[in-house]
């Protein structure tokens, strides 16, 4: 998952614009030959031929010279009143050619090709002033939504945070090797975390180092009782997504499955592809969903599976899911995100 820069306006999908620019010369033409007395079929052929050479004149580019943000207003009104007249003249060509009228468009009077010039300029002032609004709000609801997964991110790490350092503390006067050991690992996974949550987002790798990272400052507390192991494919390390999304996962393992059990157990935390979609799973063989919900929350705080959810929903919509299974002995969190093909 690619992000844009905070002030950049995503821009609108080539296919979503050709299939508005479509419409609009369908209506122009529809209108033409309500108040004129051209067949429907000329009509059509001129406006869709205009139109398109309208969209590619200005759109191409606008892309090219404004790659993000707002383009500069003055240049942006010479450049659609000069591709608007020359996509008029070169679309009046092209539709003479099909239908096979000759001299278009310098056969038509003069107060006539200005009229059509005129309305070929503001259909694509209409245009470009419909598309820049449209990427606007896109930018909005993009910024929104980086700000709503920010916030998200930033209420998960506080209380692991203060849970190591009350551990740290303990383990100073009584077991220093140890404390140094854990600090070790603290410095790593801050590192990591700190990296990822600054840009937005992670690489699936970066985010199974910090999921090492944290498992092992787990493990100085627990010792022999916790055991991991971690399964990523080469191939899958260099896939985007959201960062700190495995950590919930294998908290929620590890303080209501393996924690809660004597003898300790297992996590192992596993990524594969299927089809266009990124599964990674995260299981162990502790005590169990048992009583709690599948939205139980990793802490009092309320932060936990919901958190996951919530995020995932901000980042994908109804293309990313968590499925929280119980294998008897033992619970499996599923994610399954989208990733390009």
């Amino acid at each position: 998952m690619k992000t844009l820069p905070m002030n950049a306006a995503p821009r609108l999908s080539v296919g979503n614009m050709l299939i508005a620019v479509l419409v609009l010369n369908s209506a122009i033409a529809v209108t033409l030959h309500a108040f004129g007395p051209d067949p429907l079929l000329h009509n059509m052929v001129f406006s869709h031929c205009i139109g398109l050479f309208t969209y590619a004149l200005i759109d191409g580019p606008r892309r090219r010279l404004w790659p993000v943000g707002a383009p500069r207003l003055v240049p942006m009104i010479a450049l659609v009143i000069v591709a608007a007249t020359m996509a008029w003249v070169l679309g009046s060509m092209l539709g003479g050619w099909i239908l096979g009228i000759p001299g278009q468009p310098f056969a038509l009077r003069s107060h006539v090709g200005i009229g059509f010039i005129v309305l070929t300029i503001a259909a694509g002032f209409a245009g470009t002033y419909y598309f820049w609004t449209r990427e606007q709000v896109a930018a909005a609801e993009k910024l929104a939504t980086e700000a709503r997964l920010k916030l998200l991110t930033a209420q998960i790490e506080p209380h692991f945070l203060f849970n190591t350092l009350a551990n740290l503390q303990a383990l100073i006067d009584v077991d220093p090797a140890r404390a140094q050991q854990m600090l070790a690992h603290l410095d790593r996974y801050l590192r990591a975390s700190l990296a990822a949550t600054r840009s937005g987002e992670t690489r699936l790798a970066d985010e199974f180092a910090l999921a090492r990272a944290y498992l092992e400052i787990i493990a100085v507390r627990m010792g022999p009782r916790l055991a991991f192991d971690l399964d990523l494919p080469a191939e899958l390390g260099r896939v985007h997504l959201p960062p700190m999304l495995l950590q919930p996962l294998i908290e929620n393992a590890i303080r209501h499955g393996l924690e809660p059990k004597v003898a300790g157990g297992h996590v192992r935390i596993a990524a594969r592809r299927e089809a266009a979609a990124l599964v990674v799973t995260v299981e162990d063989d502790g005590l169990g969903l048992g009583r709690h919900a599948a939205d139980t929350p990793v802490t009092a705080s309320g932060i936990g599976l919901a958190n996951v959810r919530e995020r995932l929903a901000a980042a994908f919509g109804k293309q990313a899911a968590l499925v929280l299974e119980s294998q008897g002995s033992g619970t499996r969190a599923t994610l399954r995100l989208p990733v390009p093909t």
